[in-house]
């Protein structure tokens, strides 16, 4: 299948939510409680499974029938993208967003061999079951279909990182600053600015008034996170 900007940036979005519900279920079962707010964009996705899941779609499906180069260059190429993340997204909001120190053969904490593995292992699948059932799926939809798609999703995306990314720069020296992942930390202040000063929720709320029960009970969960939180930070001063 020849790829254009619909067919890649969709691939983009599907692999950017496949990894937010991948990564909140191995959080959650690390913390052994439920845990949804990874990333700091609004929307479940994350932009780096994204990337990562174009590079394997997009350069190393000539690997396809060779496993071990397959899983050797996943692994790298992924712990690449991911290493150049962390530090360009350090640079650029004063934040460190994961934390791999405190495992083994770790660089810098950004990257270490549990994960890239992890990586290797998500790239055979990726190529070999994933991906094919994906572009698949693109060719039983028309080409107008998916560029309105793409177009739609695309905006929709560049709103949420203004957002989200603005947020992060008025607050970000509140932040617990170059410790172990801000993520949480981060996204619950997007979601609280978000909720008192937008007017999309506001109107939202106006036009259908049954969901500022379930809009309450958010504002309720979020304050006992930042009760979880702050008693966290305390115990560890």
């Amino acid at each position: 299948m020849r790829f254009n900007y619909s067919t890649l940036f969709l691939v983009f979005f599907i692999y950017s939510i496949l990894g937010y519900i991948v990564e909140s279920i191995c959080v959650s079962l690390v913390k052994k409680e439920v845990v949804y707010n990874r990333g700091f964009l609004i929307g479940p996705y994350l932009p780096i499974f994204g990337f990562g899941g174009l590079i394997m779609v997009v350069m190393l499906d000539k690997y396809s029938n060779d496993i071990v180069a397959l899983f050797i260059m996943s692994m790298a190429s992924c712990m690449v993208l991911e290493y150049l993340s962390s530090f360009i997204l350090e640079k650029l909001f004063k934040l460190r967003w994961w934390d791999y120190s405190e495992k083994k053969f770790n660089l810098n904490g950004r990257i270490c061999l549990e994960t890239g593995i992890m990586f290797g292992v998500a790239g055979i699948f990726v190529i070999k079951f994933i991906n094919p059932f994906i572009l698949k799926l693109f060719k039983m939809i028309s080409s107008r279909a998916l560029l309105i798609t793409a177009i739609v999703l695309t905006i929709i995306i560049l709103i949420d990182f203004a957002i989200s990314a603005k947020t992060v720069i008025k607050f970000r020296t509140n932040f617990t600053r170059y410790t172990k992942d801000s993520t949480a930390e981060v996204k619950a202040k997007v979601l609280e600015e978000l909720s008192k000063n937008s007017f999309f929720i506001k109107r939202l709320l106006k036009a259908f008034p049954n969901a500022r029960d379930k809009f309450n009970e958010y504002r309720k969960l979020r304050e006992q996170f930042y009760k979880k939180l702050k008693f966290k930070q305390k115990n560890m001063k």
